[in-house]
């Protein structure tokens, strides 16, 4: 099978979907302070400044930005790790943990909301295959 036509089509689908309130609200935490809050929230491990820039794959010096500018709103602390003097951890707030739970709270209502317009079958299978993407991308690393 060519797949080329199929990416091209995928291409200018995926465009148009950021019209969509539901994939609009869902790339926002992908970005910035919102993808620092929903990580530190979902992870129950010590985290660095440098895991959050691998893993939003932005500079070590955007990211020291992003959470000087946290710190300020006291969405995040950040401390010396005693195991490593030369490493910082950085933590949420009583303020940044509701903060998170409010956008999570209102993005999964937009999210049940384009989900049900699919209906069962459709919803299932779109997180299915959405699934089955990531797990081949981590077989390949």
């Amino acid at each position: 099978m060519d797949y080329t036509a199929l990416a091209d089509e995928l291409l200018d689908v995926r465009a148009n979907l950021l019209q969509v309130p539901a994939n609009q609200r869902l790339s926002q935490m992908e970005r910035g302070e919102r993808f620092v809050l929903n990580y530190l929230a979902t992870h129950d491990k010590i985290i660095h400044p440098k895991e959050l820039s691998e893993k939003m794959s932005v500079s070590t010096a955007r990211i020291a930005s992003l959470l000087n500018n946290m710190e300020s709103k006291k969405l995040i602390l950040r401390y010396t790790d005693k195991g490593d003097n030369r490493q910082v951890i950085v933590i949420l707030t009583d303020l940044g943990r509701e903060e998170i739970f409010r956008i999570r709270a209102e993005v999964i209502s937009y999210i049940c909301s384009m989900l049900e317009k699919l209906g069962p079958e459709d919803a299932e299978a779109y997180v299915r295959i959405q699934k089955k993407i990531w797990n081949n991308y981590l077989a390949e690393r």
